[in-house]
């Protein structure tokens, strides 16, 4: 079953989360009840492991703070079978957080994980990165999908992926077949 984690500052029922609902039957998950700035992640955590630890069979769909979501949901859910994830805010360790605007730096010091830079997964990861993404840098998506054996798919789009979002969810059908 397909899960949906949205974003920092978006929400379940953005567009993404309305569009996987209604093309994929996605689960978009409601992971916070406060406004982002003041998110704790392990509270992130904790609500996400409870709506997927039944399910057999999990497809984490997670974009950008909902793709790091996702994949520290999967290291403690075997049951996490593939993480498709939308440019990923995976921060590696040696990043110097003050050149990074766009969340409050206790949260990308929270999300700075270097256990998610050493080993491989299990999980089969697919990243869909936005050639235009102006937030998240080239370098965080490049260190992880090297050390994951991730697939990387080249988007002519920005982080919202503005110009494919209606494209998105028949792409990951199809993907989700192999």
């Amino acid at each position: 079953m397909f899960y949906y984690i949205h974003g920092y500052k978006s929400s379940p029922e953005s567009n993404k989360g309305l569009i996987f609902k209604k093309k994929l039957g996605a689960v978009a998950i409601k992971y916070r009840d406060c406004e982002p700035e003041n998110i704790v992640i392990s509270d992130c955590l904790k609500r996400i492991s409870d709506i997927i630890k039944n399910d057999k069979n999990v497809v984490l769909i997670g974009s950008s703070l909902g793709g790091y979501l996702a994949v520290e949901t999967a290291l403690i859910h075997p049951n996490v079978k593939k993480l498709i994830l939308l440019n990923p805010a995976i921060v590696p360790p040696s990043t110097n957080l003050d050149n990074h605007k766009d969340m409050p730096r206790r949260i990308l010091e929270e999300i700075r994980d270097k256990r998610l830079f050493k080993n491989r997964m299990n999980t089969k990861i697919i990243i869909f990165r936005g050639t235009e993404d102006d937030l998240i840098p080239d370098d965080w998506i490049t260190k992880f999908a090297k050390v994951h054996e991730a697939t990387v798919i080249f988007l002519h789009d920005d982080h919202r992926f503005s110009r494919n979002l209606t494209k998105l969810p028949i792409i990951i059908s199809n993907l989700s077949k192999k």
